[in-house]
């Protein structure tokens, strides 16, 4: 006896429509597969799909004891494949036939230990933990002081070099008179009857040393 397959007609959906979202549907798909894989009659697909919503919104309901005896069953089944794989490779004596068994063996034994462990993430979900990364730009600090305190200070900086340059005579002040030394007799200053205004004035004077330099 076979049973066609119940579809759910939604508003402002084609009939084509509804049939593609329902054979697409996660739940159609494996009853399909568990029907041929189980050998159970097609005419019980419309109640694998239920059992099969069912157990869908249980997980949407976060219950997860489903999901947890699902892993343990994979778990031990294939812990009975290793232990399988593994006693045909010890009771052959061909090599080859030893080897092939042996790498099935192990692949099993592989799958086992990740079941397990997916098991356990599940079971034990992992603590995510977020950085905060420090700012180091927060620690530099940027003055901008422009108090007529610190800008005297900063105008300071400059009296050691004009200091340096009257200690080490870097500039001479030409406008100060100097003693005349004793190598150049004739660029001896000119006596007080010979300056300006003193007998005969500034032409005198300027004839006087046009006499001595000459």
């Amino acid at each position: 006896m076979k049973q066609s397959l119940t579809v759910e007609l939604r508003q402002r959906e084609t009939t084509d429509q509804t049939i593609a979202r329902t054979m697409t549907s996660p739940e159609c798909l494996s009853a399909s597969v568990l029907t041929i894989c189980q050998n159970i009659d097609r005419s019980q697909i419309n109640e694998m799909v239920i059992e099969l919503k069912q157990q869908t919104a249980a997980i949407h309901a976060d219950d997860l004891s489903r999901a947890e005896s699902m892993l343990t069953s994979q778990a031990h089944t294939l812990d009975g494949l290793f232990a399988k794989m593994a006693s045909k490779a010890l009771t052959t004596s061909n090599l080859d036939v030893m080897e092939r068994y042996m790498r099935l063996a192990l692949k099993a034994q592989n799958q086992a230990r990740a079941t397990l462990q997916t098991l356990g993430e599940l079971k034990a979900p992992k603590q995510i933990s977020f950085v905060k990364q420090a700012n180091i730009g927060n620690q530099v600090q940027v003055n901008n002081d422009s108090s007529p305190a610190r800008t005297r200070a900063k105008k300071s900086k400059k009296a050691p070099n004009e200091l340096l340059e009257v200690e080490h005579g870097k500039r001479l002040d030409t406008r100060a008179a100097g003693a005349a030394g004793g190598a150049g007799p004739a660029m001896a200053p000119v006596g007080e009857e010979h300056r300006a205004g003193q007998c005969g004035g500034k032409d005198a004077l300027f004839a006087e040393c046009l006499e001595r330099w000459c």
